[in-house]
């Protein structure tokens, strides 16, 4: 199977920068590709990287993924974790089925726990899945609050219109204001700060999702009994675990709160994610600031390795997109 494009996600960048476990020697998950000799002729997909067999089994994550020009299908990747999408013009846009997969997949989960809508939502980070949450909260009619600890970010964002939500706040700087549903889309190291915030901002029995995973250490200054962070593993690839998939949680201020996550996504999902993209493109593409060749995007990929988000020109860095020359090689 030959690559066409990858997207940069942030695990790949916590990955690559040693702040995570993970052991694939090949980064990436997010991504376009052609299968080759199928009947009824080549097929363009993209890809659900968490195995539903094994959560634990993640495409570039636990096995080598997909920066490379050509991937071979076997036990790990089957067939059965590609979702078959049409070709777009604007091919590096459809790097973004899997993560708004995801989105759409956490915004299901919300469903079964918040009240029903208008809501006040605040999202915490300003990186492309937080975004991604940002512009799916606004298409449901929500009022939305973004939390971002970098200004420079929280300026682009705001020149944005298609991605802007209806505050932007900085991190530990946030008026007091009330919200719903908090989305936590920050750094494993920033999520204990996050926690914290998000807790305070909620209404009583609000709802909390884990985008980002919550360990003992980060949730305990918060949380009453630090092991909430393990809901995310009882929501897998689409599934809702009608007892485990959300928990009634107290803080240590004695605040109920309902907390909520999951870990990969559906071919479904993915494919719902599909014609989004399709309704608007140029919107979602925004997102999109770097799309380069594997050899030009390696001076952008080791900025954001080494903890930076401007290029020397002082351009943002939000997604990484590298598109790979089709080689036509069969796998």
């Amino acid at each position: 199977m030959s690559m066409l494009a990858v997207g940069l996600c942030g695990t790949d960048v916590q990955i690559g920068a040693g702040h995570r476990g993970d052991v694939a020697a090949v980064l990436g998950h997010e991504g376009i590709g052609i299968v080759h000799g199928t009947p009824g002729g080549d097929r363009m997909v993209a890809f659900n990287p968490v195995d539903l067999r094994d959560q634990d089994s993640i495409l570039g994550h636990s096995f080598d993924g997909l920066f490379r020009s050509w991937v071979p299908l076997g036990p790990e990747l089957p067939l059965s974790a590609l979702q078959e999408v049409e070709p777009l013009e604007q091919v590096a846009v459809l790097t973004l089925c899997e993560p708004l997969g995801t989105v759409l997949y956490s915004w299901e989960l919300i469903e079964r726990s918040a009240p029903a809508g208008p809501l006040s939502v605040g999202v915490w980070g300003a990186g492309p899945i937080g975004l991604l949450h940002v512009r799916r909260a606004i298409d449901l009619g929500h009022e939305v609050e973004l939390v971002e600890a970098r200004p420079e970010r929280l300026a682009w964002v705001g020149n944005h219109s298609r991605l802007a939500p209806t505050h932007l706040s900085g991190a530990g700087h946030r008026t007091p204001r009330p919200v719903d549903v908090a989305v936590l889309c920050v750094p494993r190291p920033a999520m204990a700060s996050a926690v914290r915030q998000a807790a305070d901002a909620l209404r009583p029995g609000g709802t909390m999702v884990l985008v980002t995973a919550l360990d003992q250490a980060a949730a305990a200054p918060t949380f009453a009994d630090a092991t909430v962070g393990r809901v995310r593993r009882h929501n897998v690839c689409g599934k809702a675990d009608p007892e485990l998939g959300t928990v009634t949680a107290v803080t240590t201020k004695g605040k109920p709160l309902v907390l909520t996550g999951h870990r990969g996504t559906s071919l479904a999902q993915l494919h719902r994610a599909e014609l989004l993209l399709r309704e608007d493109p140029r919107g979602y593409g925004a997102l999109i600031t770097h799309e380069l060749g594997p050899g030009d995007a390696v001076d952008v990929i080791n900025r954001r390795l080494g903890g930076q988000f401007q290029t020397d020109d002082g351009s943002e860095i939000v997604k990484v997109v590298v598109r790979f020359p089709h080689s036509g090689r069969h796998g």
